[in-house]
């Protein structure tokens, strides 16, 4: 496993793992208790009796935004992470096959496209892409892809099966996107999608019961705007 993959595991696991939610369900049992004991205390008003609530309510959202701060940092810390190692790879040569397979594909792919570009004709253009559905080193398959354009227009002109010519260049394509480079790409994207998200499961805005509406939607919007909001 490429250790990029391991980072972005860890940022979800912050947000969807199995006890992603416990520090909110938490923060929301004792706010919930503190609402009942003060909804209880006889020496309060009726208007005391809110003022305190709201107290409590806007103490439990501090502590959620917190929470969602401290999940930032870890999130931005292992994507950090993973960035630094997917840049990497995809700065590294593509791995090549040895000189022997190399020499052997460019022999039969050259035979071939000149049977095709030269000579043409429905034979050659079914051999052209029964040659390339077997290609399976994705090194091989990305020149197949990158080569395509100029070789599918003739494998089309010369009576290749259109189903087919679409399958194979399919096959060629996805072959071609095994390759690491590709797959440092797709992390960079994912990386750069985790850093945007909100650093708490979404069902912690079912909290809305404990800490008000009005609170969790804040929060939820924007955790540091909130507690700068609140002095932190």
């Amino acid at each position: 496993m490429t250790k990029y993959v391991e980072h972005i595991a860890k940022a979800k696991d912050i947000v969807y793992g199995p006890g992603s939610l416990a520090p909110a369900r938490e923060i929301f049992d004792r706010i919930k208790a503190e609402m009942k004991e003060i909804q209880m205390d006889r020496t309060l008003s009726g208007i005391g009796i809110a003022e305190k609530q709201r107290e409590a309510q806007t103490k439990g959202a501090v502590e959620l935004a917190k929470i969602m701060r401290a999940n930032k940092k870890a999130i931005d810390a292992e994507m950090d992470a993973a960035e630094k190692i997917a840049r990497a790879d995809l700065s590294k040569p593509n791995a090549k096959p040895d000189d022997a397979t190399i020499r052997e594909f460019d022999e039969q792919y050259g035979a071939l496209k000149t049977e095709l570009l030269v000579f043409g004709g429905q034979r050659a253009a079914t051999m052209m892409l029964d040659f390339m559905q077997s290609i399976t080193d994705p090194y091989l398959a990305r020149t197949l892809a990158d080569d395509f354009t100029a070789v599918g227009v003739q494998l089309r002109e010369n009576g290749g099966d259109p189903t087919k010519l679409r399958t194979v260049y399919d096959i060629v394509r996805a072959t071609a996107e095994t390759d690491s480079k590709t797959q440092a790409k797709r992390a960079l994207q994912e990386i750069e999608n985790l850093r945007k998200m909100t650093p708490i499961n979404s069902m912690a805005s079912l909290g809305s019961s404990a800490l008000g509406e009005s609170a969790i939607r804040a929060v939820m919007a924007d955790h540091e705007g909130y507690l700068r909001s609140h002095g932190e």
